[in-house]
């Protein structure tokens, strides 16, 4: 009788301590609980952050930086962007016009003279940051890439082979080629090639020292391999990136993007009609862009009645994948940078937003974000 009662006192606190112990359980374990289930069950390698209002509440990497070698990611470790790239091309071009040396709606052949100016007939900077100039989407619809840093000036050359689809700012296409005269008009109005242009315009001005241009003749010193999943494993997978000037060739940290997003929230590093352009997101018809960024609408926690703003951007390229998603009405930040493809980035994304917010209904929230 005793033995049994003994028994029944012991079990009655073991199953409290573990409700105890879930209940203690904080929104920090919820994230790495979250993220762990990927990387048992997609492979995930990379590195996470998450910020409210600007302060760190998770930061942690996973994974390998070179698998051959067993060594680890950090959240120091440097990686690829991708398409995310965008975002930082547009903000870079806003700092231009800011300082008068940029119009948005003059012809891009005043910026371009070397553009063929049939091809470029009516486009202006407003179309190419939109995606709306009716431009062939990638270089590789155009030319085979080799194995070398291409220049500016043989990208140019390969984009005035190409013909025009569309009437400029009747209709949106995502395409990386808008990103490159994008680029190309920075290097020309600076004097400066793109590398140097961008360290001038935002990363030596917002202190992302772990920020650069990727180029084969000068890699980072930091950076994380890039892989790809297939049926015999995982193998060493990455691009040729200088093709991807001004559309794809950033690597940062998930620090240094914290610090250049964080600086939108303010007019101490553009002013407020730039940020207003920036996060003005058209129809779904026109893809839902601004200026390099994509303008959503997402659940709030059952604590509020409307919808909130979010702005994003990805990228994904070989052996890398990109998220930012800033939740803006609850100043939430979520920063994914992974060393691996594939595996599904936005709905981890997603799903980190929900514990960090508490929302209630994930269902009802992911049906708003798609």
């Amino acid at each position: 009788m005793i033995k049994s009662v003994v028994i029944s006192i012991v079990l009655m606190l073991f199953l409290q301590s573990l409700a105890y112990g879930k209940t203690l359980m904080t929104v920090s374990d919820k994230l790495n609980q979250r993220i762990e289930y990927y990387v048992e069950e997609d492979n995930f390698q990379g590195a996470v952050l998450v910020a409210k209002q600007g302060k760190i509440l998770f930061k942690k990497a996973y994974g390998y930086a070179d698998i051959e070698k067993e060594m680890p990611n950090t959240t120091r470790h440097q990686f690829l962007i991708g398409s995310m790239t965008k975002s930082l091309t547009a903000v870079a071009v806003m700092r231009l016009v800011e300082q008068n040396k940029l119009d948005l709606h003059v012809p891009i052949t005043t910026y371009i003279p070397k553009l063929d100016s049939k091809l470029a007939s009516g486009v202006s900077l407003h179309h190419l940051l939109k995606h709306q100039s009716g431009f062939t989407r990638h270089l590789e619809h155009l030319a085979s890439f080799e194995e070398k840093d291409i220049t500016s000036s043989e990208i140019l050359n390969i984009i005035n082979t190409s013909e025009q689809s569309f009437e400029a700012g009747t209709q949106y296409e995502y395409g990386n080629l808008n990103y490159h005269l994008a680029a190309i008009i920075i290097e020309n109005i600076t004097g400066k090639n793109y590398a140097e242009a961008m360290k001038a315009l935002v990363f030596a001005p917002l202190n992302m020292q772990q920020s650069g241009v990727e180029r084969i003749a000068n890699p980072a010193k930091n950076r994380a391999n890039g892989y790809r999943k297939n049926v015999f494993g995982i193998n060493r997978d990455e691009n040729i990136v200088s093709y991807a000037l001004g559309s794809g060739d950033i690597y940062s940290t998930v620090e240094d993007l914290l610090k250049w997003e964080q600086a939108l929230y303010t007019t101490s590093f553009l002013s407020q009609q730039s940020l207003d352009l920036i996060f003005n997101g058209e129809s779904k018809a026109f893809g839902y862009y601004g200026y390099g960024f994509r303008i959503r609408e997402y659940q709030r926690s059952s604590k509020h009645n409307t919808l909130g703003k979010l702005t994003r951007h990805g990228g994904s390229m070989d052996g890398f994948s990109s998220n930012l998603h800033r939740y803006t009405d609850d100043q939430l930040t979520v920063i994914i940078l992974a060393n691996v493809r594939k595996f599904p980035i936005r709905t981890l994304t997603f799903e980190l937003k929900e514990i960090t917010l508490g929302a209630d209904s994930m269902q009802r929230s992911r049906a708003s974000f798609e």
